[in-house]
């Protein structure tokens, strides 16, 4: 399901989930459900009773208060749900059971639930446990991207979690966006992750003035809004690294990064800017064109290339941007670059691959059926490799070594566990 659809996504939830969920919900007072009706009648019951809502808003009649009360908690159910299908795959599930490793309950309810109804559960009895992974996977997903960096400071540190220390280092970090129009206000929130034992610290500073279009009372209108700029730092004490997503450039991350050891580390510290690693992407063109890769022992049937771009060697130019479909035996990007750019040898001569994008296909399972994953590199070192669940880290990073992108030295610290977890 591509674009979030609430109706659509409770049809995928069982009716005890359901009822769970909604009964422990905000809206719930407010909605007349018969749980004792038939179970194959109670998703439709759920969205009348929603409908009625709606519709009431649109008549008119209520009370100024009512109606902001009533607006507020259809607005909490909606965006509840999305919240909860944008946590709805292996990678947050994982999460969710690293948190509750401890808690038996929790792993309890787990048991014979789908991830979509695994994380309505969390949402429902463990919010805050759902927070900390949504606020980490909501990081991992911007690491290796333009507003990230990673540098070494001492490791062992310990931070502090006495709250008028974390407000003045929000303060701080505000004053720093006022000269693009942020407002005065605020918002930080400290989660652990149990995994590794690191501290995310996430701030949110009131925005420049945005106006934005939209309906309210089944009206066209434009109102004002501040967006929220967000800032983080994940600290990992036993490595003594400290990632940061900053906007405004190095001399606000090295700015954010001071202001995080005198208020939170309480001590004055001299980050060092861990560099990335760059990914050799011409090495790919070789990889694709002839392929020498035995990759039975990952479990993958083929790897292509889906998307390149390529950019002039030593030269201002066009850059050339190739994408290939998705299905397996068809060419992939190099050859049909190759196509494009018509000779080979200037082709190899005259342009680097900037950025590319790896389809992995596994071997087929019982019905035939090939599932597959995909990753984007950049010739700088960025990578989507971090949005993966752990096992296809595991075969991306295994990938780009068979293929030359990368020298073992050159991956993660955790290379080999990676490698053992692909076998």
């Amino acid at each position: 399901m591509l674009v979030f659809n609430d109706r659509h996504f409770m049809r995928h939830i069982s009716m005890p989930t359901l009822r769970e969920f909604t009964q422990q919900h905000k809206i719930s007072p407010k909605l007349n459900i018969d749980w004792e009706a038939a179970a194959d009648t109670l998703h439709a019951l759920v969205g009348k009773e929603l409908d009625r809502l709606e519709e009431s808003l649109v008549q008119g009649g209520l009370e100024v208060e009512a109606r902001k009360d009533l607006e507020h908690d259809l607005m909490l159910w909606h965006d509840d749900l999305k919240r909860a299908h944008s946590m709805s795959n292996a990678q947050a599930v994982q999460e969710f059971r690293c948190i509750c490793a401890d808690d038996p309950l929790a792993l309890a309810a787990f048991d014979n639930r789908t991830e979509r109804e695994i994380a309505l559960w969390m949402l429902a009895f463990r919010d805050k446990a759902f927070r900390d992974a949504e606020l980490h996977l909501a990081f991992q997903a911007k690491t290796n991207g333009k507003f990230w960096k990673k540098h070494l400071i001492p490791a062992g540190l310990k931070l502090s979690r006495d709250r008028a220390q974390l407000e003045s280092f929000c303060e701080e970090v505000t004053k720093l966006y006022k000269k693009v129009g942020a407002g005065k206000s605020s918002h930080v929130e400290v989660s652990e992750r149990a995994k590794d034992n690191s501290v995310q610290v996430t701030i949110y500073v009131e925005g420049p003035v945005t106006a934005i279009a939209h309906f309210e009372q089944s009206n066209f209108t434009r109102v004002t809004t501040r967006i929220a700029l967000e800032t983080a730092l994940v600290y990992h004490p036993t490595q003594g690294i400290v990632e940061s997503i900053v906007k405004g450039g190095a001399k606000n991350h090295a700015a954010v990064l001071q202001l995080f050891g005198e208020h939170v580390l309480g001590q004055k510290i001299e980050p060092e800017e861990i560099e990335k690693k760059s990914f050799r992407l011409n090495a790919l063109r070789d990889g694709m064109l002839e392929p020498v890769v035995d990759w039975s022992a990952l479990g993958v049937e083929k790897v292509r290339l889906r998307r390149a771009r390529f950019t002039p060697i030593g030269r201002a130019g066009v850059a050339v941007q190739v994408e290939a479909t998705p299905e397996m035996d068809k060419p992939d990007a190099i050859q049909e670059a190759l196509a494009l750019l018509k000779v080979s040898s200037y082709f190899e001569a005259e342009y680097a691959m900037a950025s590319a994008t790896l389809i992995v296909y596994m071997k087929p399972d019982a019905k035939g059926k090939h599932a597959h994953f995909s990753f984007g590199v950049q010739s700088s070192g960025s990578s989507t490799i971090k949005n993966l669940s752990e096992r296809n880290q595991a075969i991306a990073q295994s990938v780009l070594k068979a293929l030359d992108v990368i020298e073992v030295e050159d991956a993660p610290g955790d290379f080999e566990a990676f490698e053992q977890m692909a076998a």
